[in-house]
């Protein structure tokens, strides 16, 4: 421990000692802020004896959470001018530090000439480990266990204002791990339209990334298969035609060419799942069923669940639905009614339905007019 410390110590421990001076001061009391590595570190000086201070010390106490750090160090502010300056930093048997704090003037001379709050100085933390957190709080001079106070002494040297700091939150320095390439996991996103095959794949930019490899998962072989590499950083989507009516996984990860053109992989995305619509219905058509009913006709869809026929008096008019069909091998619909002498025009999709999901549809069919005359066409 440094002389100037042993000489205030001593000077302290023989003031506390007069019980008569001693006493406990009100709104005032300390605050701990952190920012990155650095904790700021100020206090608020006892109202009306600011000019009478001659002497401060408090003490700080550094604990590490996780990770490792080495020795911490403390920096006084530029607006601290007394003529002592000291902090004594020691390590404890349980790797914590101890940052032994002393300000003090000559003789009679006083080291604040302002009232309110006062910063002392910055405590810098050193981590060495990727990932780290450690907490630096005001710490009584007995131990961490013993209440936290911040000691003043006057200009007679005899007079003492101890500030409990009971309660001061103490600030928390936390340093994630840095993610290294190959421990990224890309966000994939999958869309197709009503009506069309097209898948269309999305993701955002990985940071250091060459390119990019879309895989398909093949429900005969359960493994998934590369259908595309993407090179570039900066290409971030792609689109591709599937088969009509059928269900599809899709996976991402990025890859970083090397200098010696090997490959480093980041992680694969989490499996995203899509469908793509059925074809459209073919060779629709209406005609006579009954006088009062109409007859719809159409050539079945492969993987269809089901159809659904619409209708209006209007060939570019609002549409309805009239009927869903939940079978997808029916080819017809006869239960439609549909009045003597009216004309109305049909139009129709199929759709299949993911388990636990909304229906996906096709395109809808050319539009069919069809006027019942009450007699079947000859």
């Amino acid at each position: 421990m440094k002389k100037w410390i042993n000489i205030l110590v001593t000077a302290f421990v023989l003031i506390m000692a007069v019980p008569a001076v001693s006493q406990a001061a009100e709104k005032a009391g300390g605050t701990l802020t952190a920012a990155g590595n650095n904790v700021a570190v100020t206090v608020t000086l006892p109202e009306g004896r600011t000019e009478a201070i001659t002497t401060l010390r408090l003490q700080l106490r550094v604990s590490v959470g996780s990770g490792t750090m080495d020795k911490p160090a403390f920096t006084f502010d530029l607006a601290v001018k007394s003529a002592v300056r000291d902090a004594d930093i020691r390590k404890e048997k349980d790797n914590s530090y101890t940052i032994d704090i002393i300000l003090s003037g000559k003789k009679d001379q006083k080291i604040f000439h302002t009232n309110g709050t006062v910063k002392i100085g910055t405590v810098s933390l050193k981590p060495t480990s990727a990932a780290f957190a450690a907490t630096v709080a005001f710490a009584g001079k007995s131990g961490a266990a013993s209440v936290p106070t911040v000691d003043y002494v006057d200009s007679s040297g005899l007079s003492a204002i101890t500030v409990p700091l009971a309660g001061t939150k103490p600030a928390e320095v936390k340093k994630a791990a840095a993610q290294t390439f190959s421990s990224v996991k890309p966000k994939l996103t999958v869309s197709v339209k009503n009506g069309s095959r097209k898948v269309r794949f999305g993701w955002k930019k990985v940071s250091g990334a060459s390119g990019y490899l879309i895989y398909q998962y093949n429900t005969k072989t359960k493994k998934y298969k590369r259908i595309k590499t993407i090179t570039g950083e900066k290409k971030l989507s792609w689109s591709k035609n599937f088969s009509w009516g059928t269900k599809y996984t899709f996976k991402l990860r990025a890859f970083q060419t090397m200098p010696g053109g090997g490959k480093t992989y980041g992680k694969y995305s989490s499996a995203v799942k899509s469908v793509v619509p059925p074809s459209a219905v073919k060779k629709f058509s209406a005609e006579f069923w009954s006088v009062g009913k109409a007859g719809l006709l159409w050539k079945r869809v492969p993987k269809a669940g089901g159809y659904q026929i619409y209708r209006s008096a209007k060939k570019k008019g609002k549409y309805k639905l009239a009927r869903t069909i939940r079978k997808g091998k029916t080819t017809r619909c006869t239960s439609i009614k549909h009045k003597k002498g009216k004309t109305y025009y049909y139009k129709i999709r199929a759709y299949i339905k993911p388990a636990g999901k909304k229906r996906v549809y096709s395109k809808f069919s050319a539009v069919k007019k069809y006027k019942n005359t009450g007699k079947r066409k000859r």
